[in-house]
């Protein structure tokens, strides 16, 4: 009996670099899931209303715009991925010295809209840099690693401002640890460059999936290599990309996959980017489309979109606040809620790539949401900590997949429009960071902070009958989500 021939097994190589690329992706998510808890602290220490606290969020969410938009120019002309990465954890830990140093609307607001700039180019870079070093077979799998660590290393930071104004040394020298924490890792790994077969710039950025970039699972992104100097192959190098003849290309060319979708990359509410992927001639559209193009079913699910984001900020601003309110516990543990959430997250985002390939995207979308309706009623019914805890938890565990898996489900609604669709995904998320967790804070101002959380189920109630009209009118069209 002859053996069966198998595939071969591909894996992502660990190399240096791409180690380091996932350690800065993790310290912009230090910084991120530091900086939530740490505003509702701010409005003790500043003694501001909800509503004006929440204006932080508003402010970095305008400074993630302008990051986006110049991220491109920015890595130009820094000369490549590694600089860029590097000026922007020191223009991170400078702008996040800037927001603890001077105790002053005046500044901290200008602060948070400087950190929003610099860590939307972190978001950027760096998955960016893992797709041109790993290539269309490892790639996204790359990617899928650095948002998983990014998870995984933000646990931490919640627990450090809260652990610190407990011990009262001050949630400011928690927030701080940005700054030495990026210094530790030039100092072990600063040596590390690019690969220097990885050609620096890159032709016009296709997106990835969103499943793969929220670290929900790989999905394969097939493309010609036209970034490495018209050479048909990848160069086997220490990133593990595997050899591609002519044919190969060819063949894996009319084998395209029936993805998802393709759709917008980073954060993890980590300041969202598109995934730059090598793609053949014949991907290019015939003629450049506008938002009129998008079809409705498209709008409606981004409407839900829209909503989840809210939800994941929202959650991850004021629970604390709640926490504080409700169980009675004090700032420095209440902070500490937060590491609850983004748990959860992490356990989700672990875990949900092997659902999404099991399960119907629209099945598992409505199952998100009710995790997440379960947690939050765990979480506001009760002032039992204990209890409220483990609901942060379980809502953790749907916020994880909800915005990935309505991104990728829009980008499939788009009609072909990939990149147009991703665009409106990055700007919907700023909506929701910018204008959701102001709103929850405005009303916890007349009504209270518990009365005040009925927003978020409202929220929720919104998402699921977008998704159940957005199907609809999906199947109208004929094109039934998969």
């Amino acid at each position: 009996m002859s053996a069966t021939p198998t595939e071969p097994v591909l894996r992502v190589r660990h190399d240096s670099w791409t180690r380091l690329l996932y350690l800065q992706l993790g310290a912009f998510a230090f910084f991120l899931y530091a900086f939530s808890p740490s505003i509702d602290l701010l409005k003790d220490d500043l003694h501001l209303s909800a509503g004006v606290a929440g204006l932080h969020s508003t402010c970095y969410a305008a400074g993630v715009t302008v990051g986006s938009l110049s991220a491109p120019w920015y890595i130009r002309r820094m000369g490549g991925s590694r600089p860029a990465l590097w000026w922007g954890l020191v223009g991170l830990s400078l702008s996040v010295g800037l927001f603890c140093a001077v105790p002053s609307l005046s500044v901290t607001l200008p602060a948070a809209v400087i950190c929003g700039v610099f860590g939307s180019l972190l978001c950027i870079a760096v998955p960016a840099a893992l797709s041109r070093a790993h290539g269309p077979q490892t790639g996204p799998a790359a990617i899928t690693e650095a948002n998983a660590v990014a998870a995984f290393v933000g646990i931490a930071a919640p627990l450090a401002v809260g652990g610190a104004a407990a011990a009262g040394i001050g949630w400011r020298t928690a927030l701080l640890s940005v700054a030495p924490l990026c210094a530790l890792l030039y100092v072990a790994l600063g040596r590390v460059r690019e690969p220097a077969w990885v050609a620096v710039e890159t032709g016009p950025v296709a997106v990835g999936e969103a499943v793969e970039a929220y670290g929900l699972g790989m999905v394969d992104t097939v493309g010609t290599s036209a970034e490495t100097g018209g050479s048909d192959e990848w160069e086997p190098a220490e990133c593990g990309a595997r050899r591609l003849g002519a044919q190969d290309l060819a063949d894996i060319g009319t084998e395209r996959l029936g993805a998802r979708a393709q759709v917008v990359a980073a954060n993890t509410s980590l300041g969202r980017a598109t995934i730059p992927a090598p793609r053949s001639p014949s991907d290019q559209p015939a003629a450049a489309a506008t938002f009129r193009d998008l079809p409705r079913r498209f709008w409606i699910n981004q409407v839900a979109g829209v909503c989840a984001g809210a939800i994941e900020f929202c959650l991850t601003l004021w629970c604390a606040t709640l926490l504080r309110d409700r169980a009675h516990l004090s700032a420095g543990v209440a902070a500490t809620g937060v590491t609850a959430v983004v748990a959860g997250m992490a356990v989700g985002r672990a875990v949900g790539g092997r659902l999404a390939l099991r399960v119907p995207i629209d099945r598992l979308i409505f199952a998100a949401f009710g995790t997440n309706l379960l947690g939050f009623a765990l979480f506001w019914a009760t002032p039992n900590p204990v209890i409220m805890f483990g609901g942060l938890a379980v809502a953790g565990l749907g916020v994880s997949l909800q915005y990935p898996l309505l991104a990728a489900r829009g980008i499939e609604m788009a009609g072909g429009q990939a990149e147009l669709a991703g665009a409106v995904n990055m700007f919907g998320g700023g909506i929701a960071v910018g204008t959701a967790p102001f709103a929850l804070g405005f009303l916890s101002d007349r009504v209270g902070i518990h009365t005040a959380y009925l927003l978020l189920p409202a929220f929720i109630i919104a998402a699921m009958v977008a998704v159940a009209a957005s199907g609809r009118w999906a199947s109208r069209e004929g094109t039934i989500p998969a």
